[in-house]
């Protein structure tokens, strides 16, 4: 970024807070409650009502991505525990947000923006926050957020099966100074 750029241009991070935001809402408002209902009834074979339990299956279906890779939700899970952020309920009321999402589907086929709390809402976009950008911080502009996962995060799943998504080292340490193949 140059220095004669106006204060007024937008920044790269302003505007990804500002696309997540609305992705999120975007998603979200599409989300079908009978998927979250047929996601929770593969769920029920292992009977584990643990707040990481539910942690991935409202993942799963937040992201409609029944392949999450639990290892990596595991360590999303555990930093989402260990560092709170202002105004955002924690992990532990996940269960009360799954059994609210269930009883509506009850009602209805979608969720709205008014079906939810502020807090509620802010842990929705919290959890999308760490699996599309693969960070967890007090917010979305944290600049000591820790970093869970880089190349897996979700934002590059699109992209992943076409071109290789670009890190330091993207296929391991030293592969520049092996000959190449034939």
């Amino acid at each position: 970024m140059s220095t004669s750029q106006s204060a007024t241009d937008p920044s790269r991070r302003q505007l990804l807070k500002l696309g997540l935001g609305g992705a999120g809402m975007a998603v979200f408002g599409g989300l079908s409650l009978q998927a979250l209902a047929e996601t929770v009834a593969d769920e029920q074979q292992t009977q584990d009502d643990s707040a990481f339990a539910t942690f991935m299956v409202l993942s799963r279906w937040l992201l409609s991505d029944k392949t999450l890779d639990e290892r990596l939700g595991q360590r999303y899970f555990e930093a989402l525990a260990r560092i709170p952020a202002e105004g955002v309920p924690g992990v532990g009321s996940l269960p009360a947000l799954k059994a609210r999402l269930l009883a509506l589907g009850e009602s209805r086929e979608y969720v709205t923006k008014e079906d939810l709390s502020d807090g509620e809402m802010a842990l929705v976009r919290r959890l999308l926050q760490a699996w599309m950008l693969g960070t967890v911080g007090k917010s979305i502009s944290d600049p000591d957020a820790e970093v869970i996962a880089f190349e897996r995060a979700g934002m590059y799943a699109g992209p992943r099966d076409v071109q290789v998504v670009r890190t330091y080292c993207p296929n391991r340490p030293g592969f520049w100074a092996e000959a190449p193949k034939a």
